[in-house]
């Protein structure tokens, strides 16, 4: 691999880890529990605020920016949705849906019934929709942040990262939805949303580094939570300080496309789902996760890089336990 990642294919190196994780829902499932303290980092939301203007097909516009937890919940009050077990923001807020004749139930954001000031001092119009954090992969801004604190808390290391091998890294599995003009006949339609998806599949595979592809095809995979019956996920190696820089994804060979043209947008690929540093092995001085299913990422470490991490202004965390539930409603600050 040309890039600052390189595919370790040694998976008996990590092996001590599906040894370590517990098998109860609990935290201890993600993150080994043999850390003194442990805490999670809550992913931003996104609020979606009507511009006035609309598109060329009249659909309105909306200016987007990212939110925290505590300004959602300033911005939905009591009016949750029906709450639902599967990720930890559907469990505090709700899911807020509506049933549509013809697709059955759809799921919406949360709707902002009134102007409103956040203690930011940012207005946010009435109509705006709160849209539900990231789930299954870190956010980049949120990745950079946390890397930064941990290479001043205990210095630059080599460090083992494991990214799940599907979603990004399967490019049998690409697909998009194009709009066309209302000019174009059907047939033209076709051949032109044909072109389109054979050119969007070569640049997702372009955008696989060839030994990440091999790693994969040779089942040289660390199988998590579980070997067997979790998901796969490929090794690689790199040094902690590559991740303060976002754009380590641009050279990383794990699926990212710049598109950057309405027909051809940006695609998303792989980030670290776990990440710890390769000395001392099997004993960690930290350890990172991004459940695939959650909307959070874990820490493990000592109590003073908890503490450190709690405090950090960039970061919206809560303190967890080991064996607090993965989806816990309850928050402690």
């Amino acid at each position: 691999m040309a890039g600052p990642l390189r595919v370790e294919h040694d998976v008996g190196l990590a092996r001590w880890l599906p040894d370590a994780l517990a098998d109860d829902g609990t935290i201890a499932v993600v993150v080994p529990p043999i850390f003194e303290a442990y805490a999670r980092i809550l992913h931003p939301a996104t609020l979606d605020m009507p511009t006035g203007e609309t598109d060329a097909w009249g659909a309105p516009q909306y200016a987007s920016r990212e939110i925290t937890w505590d300004e959602a919940a300033s911005l939905i009050g009591d009016r949750l949705g029906e709450r639902q077990p599967w990720t930890l923001w559907l469990s505090r807020f709700g899911e807020v849906g509506y049933d549509s004749p013809e697709h059955g139930r759809m799921v919406d954001g949360h709707v902002v019934p009134e102007d409103t000031v956040l203690p930011s001092g940012v207005r946010v119009p009435a109509g705006s929709r709160i849209q539900d954090p990231e789930g299954s992969d870190v956010p980049l801004p949120l990745l950079a942040a946390l890397a930064e604190l941990l290479v001043d808390e205990h210095g630059d290391a080599e460090v083992l990262t494991a990214a799940w091998e599907g979603s990004g890294l399967d490019p049998s599995g690409t697909s998009a939805f194009f709009l066309f003009d209302e000019g174009m006949s059907e047939r033209e339609q076709r051949r032109e949303a044909k072109r389109l998806q054979a050119e969007l599949h070569a640049a997702r595979l372009a955008s696989i580094d060839p030994e990440v592809t091999a790693a994969m095809r040779a089942s040289e995979v660390l199988g998590l939570p579980r070997e067997g019956q979790g998901r796969g996920h490929v090794l690689l190696r790199a040094r902690l300080a590559t991740f303060r820089d976002p754009r380590w994804v641009e050279s990383a060979g794990l699926g990212w496309i710049r598109g950057g043209q309405p027909e051809h947008p940006d695609e998303r690929g792989r980030t670290p789902n776990a990440m710890w540093p390769v000395e001392p092995a099997a004993a960690p001085a930290w350890f990172v996760a991004t459940e695939l299913d959650l909307d959070c990422t874990l820490v493990g470490g000592s109590a003073r890089l908890i503490d450190r991490l709690l405090a950090d202004p960039a970061l919206e965390t809560e303190r967890i336990r080991p064996t607090d539930t993965l989806v816990d409603s309850a928050a402690q600050r």
